[in-house]
């Protein structure tokens, strides 16, 4: 509902750094207000879109190469933002 976004794995930590690899994205969006984009080398993947609130039925799995990647909300880029490494 606010204006914040983020990436956490399972344990709750947030998400800084990642080897390479295949990963699964579970996505809860809390806002129709918002969606939640990742891009980074070889992604370009909307996981959900405005006006879809909850989580996704199916998870989205994705190959992560190495170099940095960028999640955010579309409408917010400016302000809803984050990053992280893929070595």
């Amino acid at each position: 509902p606010g204006f914040t976004i983020s990436l956490r794995t399972l344990a709750g930590k947030k998400v800084k750094t990642l080897p390479r690899g295949v990963y699964v994205f579970r996505v809860t969006d809390r806002s129709s207000d918002h969606n939640f984009r990742i891009v980074g080398p070889g992604v370009k993947k909307s996981i959900t879109t405005v006006g879809f609130v909850g989580t996704p039925k199916a998870p989205t799995v994705l190959t992560l190469k190495k170099g940095k990647y960028t999640f955010f909300c579309v409408p917010h880029r400016l302000d809803m933002r984050g990053t992280f490494t893929v070595t």
